[in-house]
Order: structure tokens, then sequence, then C-alpha cells
């Protein structure tokens, strides 16, 4: 490897030497289950606790007729605990006739009108058409129109201008105005033919303020002898495109001659606004400020330090296409409406991706009924950008405890169906965001976060909802202070924080305070994702909830979820005086398929006179580790409700939000155990009605032993047996919380004595695909190392068989399917680079050196191999002889490999190559024969990164060689002085091979066998040569190659054999199953050759596998 190594930087430093030289010279599958015929509850009847034939966790389909719920309730409470009715989170849908989410606003980029040889002296005798300009005061100074005798005449057509002022940013009207005044002369030659529609002036990339006066009175500001004769009608003067408006007075938009609204009449592309006056408007469907951003470069945004007033319906303050969004003025606006909208559509004809548009408020916002405060929408889920309510984080009151000198940052609402934050996020990836940029892992991509105050006392209101679909994900963080008030049904209630959505993470911060009334709830998550209770959710009034799971979502709480007594006496406030009995309240209710960790640290503290710790429903899971704490009359630790639903079903419609409906199944209770004893029962289950209940045993006792066999003794088990027997629940199932894991009870006196987990084989869990990694792996978890067993345990936690194929496929080693193919991609590169260096030096005696650099792109059709990017550098060498028509050439390329694979993996392959040429004239058409032959050996590099719970990244080096023998038969036409076209056939007979493949120091590290690679392709095409003479020692060449190739060999098919390291089970992965053979290649080449010494730009594509590429090259002669 070492020598290797040399002789690569001996290469690189031979050619770098030739150059300056020539310078100088020129569910649980295991499942125990017991009689499913209820048994009548009985508490001096003893418990039937048997083991019974294994059977995994019924996951039943959602029940579309949910039962509705009866609580179980010892007393007569007279408040109803039924949280199954349907709750329904009003969604305002904005009809704002101006602006129609999903609906970019159309813009002009206009261009330069066809020139001619005199246009840089003013004369044009031209049209400037829709989308074109005739004269550019920014980009030639001076015209003079009285050079030449000859009048000019520019036709403007509709939609063209005749002129376009475009300074620079920060230039104002009043400059721009100067400049033309300075730059123009002789304007009396010049007739503008101004058809109906055209504009004479466009000012584009200004700063525009509202004080300079009217907008349009531009001409008043040139003297009469600057004007050049306008002729025509139905022209406009003046119009505006992609500026700054300083809005610096107060604007009336109920007023269409309010100089506002006559510049926005006036103004193609919107660009940026800035108001610190007031806007008042009390009409419906009006727009207070819009901008979009058309150039590149981000210079444009909304910004609102003044004051913004909508009476009206179906308005928005403030609305931003493509530009960040920022509030720290104030903005009310009424029914129907949004204060803060941002869209990212990256549309139409856009120049360039701006993923870094954030959409913030600093200010105060005060909403009407159906309104929303900030929303953002976003095409694609990669250029969502950020949502940020308060810039200054400082932490609870309300009572948290106390700090908070001041909140910036709020949005207010006395008015019902009031939402503070929607993000909605679309489940497309962007097609070109982020190309150069492939291997970061991008695990949020969507941030929603409150730092100050959320304060929505009205009726059926939500705090922050976030919707996503698709393969994007989101983060929402709550630092600051939600409160959410009363709602008249507990079926349609208020919440603090909504999702729906799979890869959505909720975080109440630790210093994050939500408060709900009434009948309302602190958090609901829908579809997956994560609730995350790190704070305080503080319930103020009877029949609230803390928080809510449904469909897979999973919950953990370490901080405190509780009525206003309890969490105020937690935090050690005495002094309360009188508080109100709150009655009915739920701390956490567990849906279907979902799960709730308590973490040690986390407490759920009711007091309420019928009120519950957790009600779970639909089979919810819980874990509790921490403390679960109920007093009043009629309450409980825990509820057991089967017909416990939500439903959301929006009353309004949010444009490109699907409405949600959840309903429920009837499942039984889960109550986890964690093996280790980390988990605590929860007392109170005599009270819950309920004939059956799942004891789920969890496989952390397995983490830290490599045997399949694993004992849950009495220790971990007694405090649940106690539990168990307290319970009056007649029928109880014994079986495992891991998938992998099947749980076997000993059970006597019906009590459960121990319970032994047993790991089943992982083939029981695979397909045909993932089969042989599975074997392997059963191999393997006997010997696993501590490393290892890290990716084991975490297929532990995985209870369902989807879940555990995708962690099959991503340990299998897919980077390892196509070695080969990558060997014989780097070994044509420098083919492809020594072959242009014959190219360019035919005929040319001597030494030829050249520097290159190329990026590459490889999309494969096959799914199991993952895509990749290259970028290369290196240098050719060739020696000519052309006296004797033979030749010697050598090379060295570092090809660097990213993978778009989860964890985006990465290979280096170093490769050396020499060998020679000999032409020979053929006496058949006066044909060229070339024949050659070489030889590479290369050192690879590979970090394979396998993504599970975390990154782990394995490495590994081996080495490769390999030879080829190329034949080539062509002809070459001279088709003039300069010109010259050569059609020819080759064919290329290759081999390589690598040596064995061990990853070193690695987590689950794979043992690849050594295989080898053969290839067969024939090809054909033409060349195409044009080279000019700029001066006598320069000139300028280029070059067209397009040929059609088949690769009749193996090397990207080959099956490669491996295994898991330290073990004998050997599986194989084969490469291109569905890849073309064929291919057609086409390669331009364009570049400057000045006496020993040239430079060129190449680039090409590649059908076979969409490999687009291009490169730069320096090289000497001498």
């Amino acid at each position: 490897m070492k020598k290797m190594r040399n002789a690569k930087r001996l290469v690189l430093l031979t050619a770098l030497c030739a150059i300056i030289s020539c310078g100088a010279a020129g569910g649980g599958a295991g499942d125990k289950t017991s009689d499913n015929t209820p048994t009548p509850t009985n508490p001096n009847k003893p418990i039937d606790l048997k083991p019974v034939p294994n059977k995994p966790i019924d996951l039943k389909p959602v029940d579309d007729n949910p039962v509705k719920l009866t609580p179980v309730n010892p007393g007569t409470s007279p408040i109803p605990v039924n949280p199954g009715t349907p709750i329904t989170p009003i969604t305002p849908g904005v009809s704002t006739t101006s602006i129609t989410p999903g609906q970019p606003f159309d813009y002009i980029n206009y261009v330069q009108s066809p020139r001619s040889k005199r246009d840089k002296i003013g004369k044009m005798d031209n049209v400037a058409n829709n989308g074109q300009y005739g004269f550019s005061m920014s980009q030639f100074g001076a015209i003079d129109f009285g050079i030449d005798s000859d009048p000019t005449q520019l036709t403007v057509e509709k939609g063209g201008v005749a002129f376009l002022l475009d300074i620079d940013y920060l230039a104002t009207k009043k400059t721009l105005t100067e400049k033309f005044v300075k730059n123009i002369i002789n304007p009396d030659k010049l007739t503008l033919n101004m058809k109906e529609g055209s504009t004479v002036f466009l000012i584009r990339n200004g700063d525009i303020y509202l004080s300079d006066g009217n907008p349009l009175s531009i001409l008043s500001d040139i003297p009469l002898e600057k004007i050049p004769k306008i002729e025509g009608t139905g022209y406009d003067i003046l119009k505006f495109d992609n500026n700054l408006i300083h809005i610096d007075q107060d604007v009336y938009l109920d007023n269409d001659n309010d100089p506002y609204n006559v510049l926005i009449q006036n103004t193609i592309n919107l660009g940026g606004a800035i108001n610190s006056k007031k806007i008042i408007g009390t009409k419906n469907n009006q727009v207070a400020i819009k901008t979009n951003e058309i150039s590149k470069g981000g210079y444009r945004y909304a910004r609102n330090n003044g004051t913004i007033i909508l009476s009206g319906e179906n308005t928005v303050a403030m609305y931003s296409e493509e530009t960040p969004n920022y509030n720290s003025g104030a903005i009310t606006v009424g029914n129907n409406s949004i204060a803060q909208y941002s869209a990212n559509y990256y549309g139409k004809t856009k120049r360039y991706v701006n993923s870094n548009i954030d959409l913030s408020n600093d200010g105060v916002i005060t909403l009407g009924k159906n309104s929303i405060g900030l929303y953002k929408f976003s095409t694609y889920y990669d250029t969502f950008g950020s949502i940020i309510n308060g810039s200054v984080v400082s932490g609870l009151k309300e009572d948290g405890v106390t700090p908070i000198s001041g909140f910036m940052g709020e949005v207010i609402s006395n008015e019902e169906n009031a939402i503070g934050i929607l993000a909605n996020i679309n489940n497309a990836r962007h097609p070109e965001y982020n190309k150069s940029n492939e291997e970061l892992i991008r695990k949020v991509v969507g941030k929603v976060m409150n730092n100050g105050k959320i304060d929505l006392s009205g009726d059926k209101s939500i705090g922050i909802y976030t919707t996503l679909t698709g393969d994007g994900t989101a983060l929402v963080t709550n630092k600051g202070l939600i409160k959410i008030g009363n709602s008249t049904d507990r079926s349609n209630p208020s919440i603090g924080v909504f999702f729906n959505g799979p890869n959505i993470d909720v975080i109440n911060h630790h210093i994050g305070n939500i408060i709900v009334g009434k009948n309302s709830i602190g958090m609901v998550g829908i579809g997956g994702g994560t609730l995350n209770n790190q704070g305080y959710i503080t319930i103020k009034g009877d029949g609230g909830v803390g928080m809510y799971l449904a469909d897979g979502t999973e919950g953990f709480n370490s901080g405190i979820i509780g009525t206003e007594q309890a969490v105020r006496f937690e935090k050690h406030l005495y002094n309360n005086g009188s508080q109100p009995v709150v009655e009915g309240v739920i701390g956490v209710i567990v849906g279907q398929n979902s799960k709730f960790t308590n973490e040690p640290s986390g407490k759920i503290i009711i007091d309420s006179e019928y009120g519950t710790g957790i009600m779970i429903a639909n089979g919810g899971i819980i874990n509790n580790k921490g403390t679960i704490k109920v007093t009043g009359t009629g309450s409980r630790e825990q509820q057991i409700n089967n017909a416990a639903v939500i439903k959301i079903t929006p009353g309004r419609t949010i444009p490109g939000v699907t409405p949600i409906k959840i309903s429920s199944t009837k499942k039984s209770l889960g109550i986890y155990v964690d093996s280790l004893g980390k988990s605590k029962p929860i007392d109170g289950l005599a009270n819950l009605g309920f004939n059956n209940a799942d004891l789920l045993i969890g496989a952390e006792a397995t983490e830290k032993t490599n045997a399949t066999e694993v004992t849950v003794g009495k220790d971990v088990l007694d405090p649940f047996n106690k539990s168990i027997q307290e319970s009056n629940i007649g029928n109880w199932t014994v079986g495992s919380g891991s998938l992998i894991w099947e749980a076997d009870p000993e059970i006597k006196d019906n009590r459960v004595e121990k319970v032994t987990l047993k790991k089943q084989s992982y083939t029981k869990f695979a397909d045909e695909n993932t089969k042989g990694v599975a074997e392997s792996l059963d191999e393997k978890y006997v010997v696993a190392s501590e490393k290892d067993k890290q990716i084991f345990n975490y297929m532990n936690t995985l209870r369902d068989a989807e879940s555990l194929g995708k962690a099959y496929k991503e340990i299998a080693g897919s980077q390892y399917i196509n070695v080969q193919q990558r060997i014989n991609q780097t070994d044509n590169l420098l083919d492809s680079q020594i072959s242009s260096l014959q190219k360019d030096n035919a005929g040319k005696a001597g030494h030829h050196v050249e520097t290159f650099f190329n990026k590459d792109k490889h999309d494969f059709k096959t799914e199991e191999v993952p895509n990749t990017t290259s970028t290369a550098f290196g240098a050719s060498y060739l020696f000519n002889n052309t006296d004797s028509n033979w030749g010697a050439y050598g090379g060295v390329a570092i090809n660097n490999y990213k993978f778009k694979d989860t964890g985006h993996s990465k290979e280096s392959v170093s490769m050396l190559k020499a060998g020679g040429y000999k032409k020979f004239d053929l006496s058949i058409g006066d044909l060229d024969w070339t024949l050659g032959g070489d030889v590479f050996v290369s050192q690879n590099s590979m970090k394979r990164r396998i993504m599970t719970d975390k990154v782990y990244e394995n490495k590994a080096d081996y080495n490769a060689y390999g030879f080829s023998v190329k034949n080539e038969i062509s002809k070459t036409y001279e088709l003039g002085e300069n010109s010259a076209i050569k059609p020819y056939g080759a064919l290329k007979l290759g081999y390589g091979r690598f040596n064995r493949i061990k990853e070193k120091d690695s987590t689950l590290g794979m043992d690849v066998k050594g295989n080898s690679y053969y290839s067969f392709k024939p090809s054909a095409g033409v060349e195409l040569a044009y080279t000019k003479g700029i001066t006598g020692n320069t000139r300028f060449k280029a070059a067209l190659d397009l040929a059609y190739e088949h690769e009749l060999g193996n090397a990207g098919r080959k099956e490669n054999q491996m295994k898991y390291i330290n073990t004998n089970k050997t599986y194989r992965l084969k490469g291109e199953k569905a890849e073309s053979r064929g291919n057609v290649r086409s390669g331009v080449k364009v570049g400057l050759e000045t006496g020993n010494f040239n430079f060129s730009v190449n680039g090409g594509y590649d059908t076979k596998d969409k490999n687009a590429h291009i490169g730069v090259g320096i090289g000497a002669s001498f």
C-alpha cells in the first residue's frame, strides 16, 4: 500500500515538474395468549393465568365504525371522560382572490433585444418584443444616437421595453433618472414607435421610496431635450421590476390612487418591501405586502417594522414568494385571513434555488375568526426553510416558573378557529437542490420553532399545526408559551400542538410551557412521528387532556404533565390560594398502535375528580419508568377504553392539506415491561372493568449477551405480578415487545415466575432478496462484538417486519455489489484522458503531459445498486515517436465516489496505468490501425456508512489490478483547412481483479471475497475536429465525439460473494440486473493551445447509466 501511494505521488510530482519546466522553456411475534373468551371479573376469583400456544400480537385494520366510548366510572362523574367523539381542529381555507396557494406569481425575465453591430453606438433599427428591452443604461454607459447622420428607430411591441434602467442595488429612482440624463446623447436622433401595452422606461433592481412622490412622474424629472421622440398610443411611461420598495409613508389600501397602489399596479416582478409606517385596509381580498425574488442572490425580502391593519375578510398582511418574510411590528387581520404567508414553489423558470427562506415573527399578531398567524407552504420538502415565532429564547411564565421579562413574537386571538403557526410541507424532493452536497444526511429539513407566545383563547383553535407527507422530515420545537383556551365541545377541541405525518418530531423543550383550558388538548400526534414533552403541560380546565397519541405515534415524557394545582406544587409554588377543582382531566391518551414512555424524570400528576393519569385505547403500549400520581374522587392512574378515538375532520380546507380522519379498533391493553427492571407497574388496574390485557416483555435483557435464550426473573416480574393480582382483569397475555424475540412464560399459582426470551431466526422475516443476509445474521449474532450488538439491539426494538426488512437491506453491504464497475469506470476514465492527449498531439513528437479534473454522475436502474457521483483528478503522460509511429503513455487518477445510499458512503479509487501503442498503415483504403495495450494497479479505500438508529462508518482498504488490449481502425478526412472528420471502429478487451476486502474495526463488518471481471467492448463512432489559428502562436481547438458501444463483458453484472466477519455463512449480491448493455456516448472538448501549453474544457453524456460529466484540463509539451 505504501509503495502504491509513493508511486502515485511520484507520477503527480513528475507531471507538475514537466509543466513547470515547459513554462521555463516557453409487533412481538412470540406472544403467549390465554383464552380469548372474556371472563367476568370477580375480585374473589383466582386469575386464570396460564401459558398458551404462541401467537403474534394481532394488529387489526382500522375500524370504520368505532364504538362510542362508555367510560368505566366507579362513581358518577359530572364530566364524561370521553375523547372518543370527533375532534375537529379548524383549518382555515384562504380564498384570497389575488393569491391562490399552489399558483406562484407569473414573472418576466427581461432580456436584450437581438442586437446589431451598430447597437453600441446607439443605432438599432430593430424591434423589442414581449419580454425584451431595447437599451440598457447600465450595461453600455453613454449611448450617442447622433454619431451617424441616419436616424434610429426602435419599435417596442406589447410587453416590450424601450429603456431598462438597471444600475445596481441601493440605486433610487432619482439616481437612475440622473444616470439616464447623463448617458443619453442626442436623443432627438432616436424615434420610439410604442405599440399598445409597451413601456418606455423600466426601473429594475433599485430602491423605491414612497415619499419621493408620484412613482410615475419620471418624464417631469427629465429635461425635454433628453427625451427621444415618442410615437404611439396605449403605452406606459414607466414600470418597475424587482425593486425594494420602502414604505416610508402611511398607506390606505382602499384608495386606488394611493401612491403605493399605483406603484404595485405598475410593477411587473414584485421584488421586496419594507414597511415602517401604517398600512390600513378595510376591504375583502386585500394584500398589504407581497414580494417575490426573481434574481440570483436573495437580496429581496418582506419586512414589517410598522403597523398593518386589515379588517376585511380573506386578506393577507404579508405574502412572500421565494423571499424571507419578517415581522417585527404589529399586524391585525380580520376573519378568514393570514398575517404572514410564505410560499416556496421554486417557480416555473427560476434560475436558482433558495432553500434558506425563513418566516419569522418578532412582533405582535392579532387574528380574527378562522385566521392563521404564520403560514408556510413548500412544494419540495428540502426547500422548506424555517418558521420562527420569537427570536429571543427566555423561558416559562404562566407559570412555568416565571422568568420571561417580555415576549418577542406574539400571536394572539380571542376568536374561534384560529391557528398560530401552520406548516404545510409537500412530499417531493427538489430535483436539483443540494446536488453538490449529497453526502449530507438531511435529518431535519423543515423547522418550526416557537420561542415567543401563542395565546389563542377562542374555541376550536390550534397553536402549531404541522402536516407533512412523503420522505421529508420536520422538527417542531416549543421553547416559549402556548396557551389554549376553553373548548365548548370536547369532541371538537382546541389543541396546543398538532401534527399529522410519519416523519415529524415535536419537542416541548424543558423551558417550554403549554397551557390548555376546558376540554382542550396540549399535544396531539397522528400518523407516526414522535411527541416529546421535556417541559410543562398544564391542564387548567375540566375535561382537558395533556397528550394524545394515535396511529403509530410514539410519545415520551421527561417533564411534567398535570393539572394546574399539581404542577404548581411540583414547582414548589405552595402559596396557591384557593384553586378551582377540575374534573375529568386525562394526562395522556395512548391510541392505536402507539407507545408512550414515561421516562425516569417524567411525572404525570393529576389532581382531578374522576381524573385519569393515562388512558389506553386501541392497543396502545405503556412503558412507565417515572411517576404517575392521580388524586381526587373517582380518579385513577390508568383507564382502558377500547373505543377512545379522535377524528380530525377539518370543517374548512387548507389548500394542499389533505383532511384527516382517524378512527379506532378494539384492542387490549398493552403494558410494557423493561426486562432490565426499569419499568414500573401502574397501580389501580382494578378499576378498569376490562377483561383482557397484554404484558409485553422487552428485549433489553438481551443487549449485553450473545445468548439466544435469556431469562427474565422474579426481581423484574414480581412488581407486575402484584399489579396483575390486584387488577381484577381475568385474562392476561404474556408476550414479547420485540418482533425477533419470542416470550415463553413459566406460570405457577397464577403468577409469572419467569419469562424466557427466545431468539427467532432472522430468516423468518426475510424475503427472497434478503434471505441470504438473514442467514448470515443468524450466525453472526452468536459471535457479535460489543460494537456489532449496537445494530442487533436496534433490530430488537422493531415490532414489524417491514422495518426489519429495511434494516436487512441497510446492512447487506450493497456498496460492494459493483466494485468491479467502479474499477472499470476509473480505468475507462484514464483511457479517455490518455486518448484525448493522443488526439491533441497526433503528429507531434516528444513528451506531452496534461493534468485533469473530472466530475461524473452514475444512475442505475437496479434498486440494490446505489447511485453515485464522482470527482476525479490526475495527470496523463504521452511520448510520441512520429518517425516510427509508436508511443508510450501513463496516467494516474484519484477518483472519489459518493454514494447516494441512506448513510452516504464514500470510496476513493487511486489508479496508476502504463502502456504503449503502435500505428500501422493498412493498404486497404488508406485505413489506420492502432494497436495498444496497458496495465493498471489501484489502491481503493471504502467508507461504508450504515444508517439505522444512527450512522456507523466501516472502513476497508483493498487493491486491484488489470490489463487491457485496444484496437482501433479509422480513416481521417480533411474538411478544409481547419476541420477534419474521422469515422472509426474499436474493440477493447480488458481484465481486472480486486483482492479480498475486509473491513477493519467495524460494526457488522463485511468480508468480501476477491473477484475478477472481464470487458469485451466493441464500439463505432465518429470524431469531428476543428482548429483555428488566433495568433501566430495561439490556436483554438474543438472536438466532438459520438459513438455507440456495447459491453459484452461482466464488469457490471458479476456476482460478489460476501459474509460478515468471523462467520462462515456467505451470500451473493448481483448488480445491474436491469441495466442495458448498450451505450450511446457523446463528448465535446474545447480549448486553447498557446506555444507548448494548452487549456481545455470538456463534457459529455452516456445513456447507459445517465452519466453526465464535465471536466477541465491543463497540459504542456516538451
